[in-house]
């Protein structure tokens, strides 16, 4: 997820959070923002057998729907163990349990524990790292075609209820923060790892990207 974040992760994610969003997924599955992540590659074509790596992925949604839409294989890449068995039985549930996979590590710690993929997601985990352009510039850097992100965006209500949210986790003894990035750092961090912003939408909440290497 981000460096020195697993311990700060494991304060307000845990495997009965897990279990809640595995339930509403099954439920009712993608949310609106959550779905253009899926857009935002749908747009530009459809999934030739290629691989999919969520890093931070928490149940592994978004591999799970690409792997479903004809992705050869789908990795989800976790720093807390409590999404192991939620994610495995969302896996089951999809049909897909024979090509997805579980990788326990963290991107920025341990880099060479997470494969390359053709496609790299990074769904709303960018604002729980204290390093999140490095995390969006390593994650980039594992994706051989397409990196998809979605992140807060960057508004002065939306960094309002971040500092707000830090203020109440600092009084409730929580070490976990939010972050709020501006598109442009990100952009950045993306071009560094050789990846061009191709398309970008926004929610009232979210905002979500893709970036594509050059062919």
């Amino acid at each position: 997820m981000s460096r020195c974040c697993a311990g700060e992760a494991l304060d307000i994610f845990s495997e009965k959070g897990a279990r809640r969003e595995l339930r509403r997924y099954l439920e009712h599955g993608l949310g609106g923002d959550d779905a253009k992540l899926i857009a935002a590659w749908a747009a530009e074509g459809g999934l030739d057998g290629e691989t999919v790596v969520e890093v931070g992925g928490g149940v592994g949604q978004i591999q799970a729907e690409l792997v479903r839409r004809g992705a050869a294989h789908g990795e989800v890449v976790e720093v807390v163990a409590g999404y192991v068995g939620p994610a495995s039985q969302l896996a089951r549930a999809a049909g897909i349990e024979d090509r997805t996979s579980f990788v326990l590590a963290d991107l920025l710690e341990d880099p060479a524990a997470v494969e390359p993929a053709d496609i790299v997601v990074l769904r709303r985990v960018v604002c729980c790292s204290p390093d999140g352009p490095a995390l969006l510039a390593a994650a980039a850097a594992k994706a051989r075609r397409t990196l998809l992100a979605s992140y807060p965006r960057h508004r002065v209500v939306t960094r309002a209820v971040s500092r707000l949210q830090n203020i109440c986790f600092r009084v409730i003894g929580k070490r976990f923060r939010s972050f709020v990035y501006s598109p442009a750092e990100l952009q950045r961090a993306a071009a560094g790892a050789g990846l061009t912003q191709s398309r970008v939408s926004r929610g009232f909440v979210w905002e979500t990207a893709r970036y594509d290497r050059a062919a």
